[in-house]
């Protein structure tokens, strides 16, 4: 048989080859391993079994490669993250309130594996900042953070920046 589908369907036995020895009178001593259709279809069934090992193995090779560089860029966006929000207040005057007005900021991207081990820094930008008081950060967790407005200012927008050391 000479069709490739029949040598995908052999196994691979590697033959140990020998040669055939004659003595000085020309009677064999030693009959060597034939070459045969046999031994031929098996070294086939080898090359092409390699072949498709190396061709798996690109493939997870590739695979891995992309998962390295998704890993990779997980750091990256854990390493340092920056963005903005605002605090808007609910009481009229900002004197009188039940609570302190506060902004859930939501992390995008890769959840923060060293959660709560970061530090966000918050710096604000617009709005009425000498009136802002001051701006706290808590409740950190791996997707997000909260910040809270202690002062009386109806609305301050603020600059955060997630530093992550550890990553």
């Amino acid at each position: 048989m000479s069709d490739t589908k029949y040598l995908r369907t052999l196994q691979y036995e590697p033959t140990e080859w020998e040669d055939r020895v004659k003595d000085q009178n020309g009677n064999v001593l030693v009959e060597g391993t034939p070459v045969n259709e046999v031994n031929l279809n098996n070294i086939e069934a080898g090359i092409l079994l390699a072949h498709y090992d190396i061709g798996v193995l690109v493939a997870f090779l590739a695979q891995q490669t992309n998962l390295n560089k998704l890993e990779i860029e997980k750091y990256k966006k854990q390493r340092l993250l920056q963005g903005q929000a605002t605090i808007t207040s609910s009481a009229s005057n900002g004197y009188f309130r039940d609570s302190e007005p506060f902004v859930q900021v939501s992390l995008t991207g890769f959840a923060q594996i060293n959660a709560p081990n970061y530090d966000v820094l918050v710096t604000p930008i617009s709005g009425d900042a000498g009136l802002a008081g001051r701006l706290e950060v808590y409740d950190k967790t791996q997707n997000g953070f909260k910040v809270r407005m202690t002062g009386s200012a109806q609305s301050v927008t603020f600059l955060w920046t997630l530093i992550n050391p550890a990553v």
